[in-house]
């Protein structure tokens, strides 16, 4: 029997009721709704794990999983000492680097559902307690394919329930026959990128007049405490700004619908809409939910090309390079005539339900850890042009073989310091 803590810090969202969170998720970020969702699954199965969760707050949790209210990060770590934790799973942002470094007895797994800097893969690297990291895709460990820390590195991608999907026969609502609908969700917050699509609509209405905007979520998706601007829609900064390309004579355009925060019911809007566009800058986007439940309920995805995107987004294709190209990647969606749903349906089965990610959870705390291997090794390479994965390939390859070289600088390092620069040049030009 293995012991496996899950810390989860539910600090803003501790209201929200995540009872039936395995079903659907009841409006919290995704990163807690993966936490929350896979100790559930690892906790209901006979899987030879004892899963305890740590939460900060009091919540409205599955009765299947087995928590513990603590004040700080600290105790958690002090209880789980206490209770012979075998494996600590923390999220990446949630983890102070001097925490671990003073509990060098505790064996970390490290979930990162953002982008690590070089600076954590460095530290990650020196840190012998720090056993695993896993990403949340397979991109987004690629980026970092020729460090020095890619033999502590691994993905298990995110995963949701398809049942309760399934359960609304979206076949019976034929991509043809739906309205020139267009959908977001998630929160609005800058680095979500709704500002990239309100920027866009006026564009898209002059090209189809009858197009409408459904946005679901809101500045206050993450945490519910935040004090929003005049519409309620987000932090009053951010809300005037994008809010300019969407006021007709001092109102929000009629075409335009802010839906809040919708748990379940969000999916009979994702029914009549065609195109989904989840965050369409792509800044922060390691993984991306919303776009797989975007597909799952027969909607086109555009967005940008990005390490969550690459790996969510059936069609390839319709990923943009630029943000410039979102109008006119919407208005040609808008015009297709026909998905490939069953395509789509069997790729999000079988790579992202919970069915087939419980399984590699599983196999990480049961074998993988012990006998330190990787549940994926570097032996496939896809996307080999994006992001130069190509040459880092051949990095790893050589750093692999002299080790002298293994402090040798990233390629990835290169292109973060390049693309920082061209997003706040971006940021700053559009007053953001």
């Amino acid at each position: 029997m293995k012991n496996v803590a899950f810390y989860f810090n539910n600090i803003g969202i501790d209201t929200i009721d995540c009872r039936n969170i395995i079903n659907s998720n009841p409006g919290i970020g995704g990163s807690e709704f993966a936490i929350l969702t896979i100790a559930n699954q690892l906790s209901v199965r006979e899987n030879e794990l004892n899963i305890t969760l740590y939460s900060e707050r009091k919540g409205l949790f599955p009765h299947e999983i087995n928590y513990n209210i603590i004040n700080t990060i600290e105790n958690a770590i002090l209880s789980s000492i206490e209770n012979k934790v075998d494996y600590f799973l923390v999220d990446h942002k949630r983890i102070p680097k001097e925490l671990i470094s003073k509990y060098s007895t505790v064996k970390f797994v490290i979930w990162a559902h953002n982008f690590l800097k070089e600076m954590d893969l460095e530290f990650y690297y020196n840190a012998p307690n720090v056993i695993r990291i896993i990403n949340v895709g397979r991109e987004q460990r690629d980026l970092h394919r020729d460090h020095k820390v890619s033999f502590k590195m691994d993905y298990i991608y995110n995963a949701l329930s398809l049942s309760s999907i399934k359960n609304y026969k979206v076949t019976s609502f034929p991509f043809e026959k739906r309205g020139n609908n267009v959908i977001y969700m998630g929160s609005i917050v800058p680095s979500k990128g709704f500002h990239v699509l309100a920027k866009a609509w006026p564009k898209i209405l002059k090209h189809i007049p009858d197009a409408q905007l459904y946005v679901l979520g809101s500045g206050k998706l993450y945490n519910r405490d935040l004090k929003l601007g005049e519409k309620g829609i987000a932090v009053k900064g951010y809300e005037d700004k994008f809010m300019n390309y969407l006021i007709e004579d001092n109102k929000i355009h009629s075409s335009v619908h802010f839906m809040g925060v919708l748990g379940q019911e969000k999916n009979d809007i994702l029914l009549k809409c065609r195109v989904g566009v989840p965050n369409p800058s792509g800044i922060s986007e390691t993984f991306g939910f919303t776009a797989i439940e975007m597909q799952a309920m027969g909607c086109k995805v555009t967005t940008i090309k990005c390490p969550g995107y690459l790996d969510t987004v059936f069609n390839k294709n319709d990923l943009y390079k630029s943000t410039n190209s979102l109008a006119n990647h919407v208005i040609m969606l808008l015009k297709a005539k026909k998905n490939d749903y069953n395509d789509v349906l069997n790729f999000i089965d079988s790579n992202f339900s919970f069915e087939v990610i419980t399984l590699q959870w599983e196999e990480l705390f049961q074998k993988s850890l012990d006998r330190n291997y990787l549940l994926h090794g570097y032996n496939e390479m896809n996307n080999a042009e994006f992001r130069l994965k190509f040459i880092k390939e051949f990095l790893r390859k050589i750093k692999t073989r002299f080790k002298f070289l293994k402090n040798f600088i990233t390629i990835e390092f290169i292109l973060t310091k390049t693309i920082d620069k061209i997003n706040k040049k971006w940021i700053k030009t559009n007053n953001l």
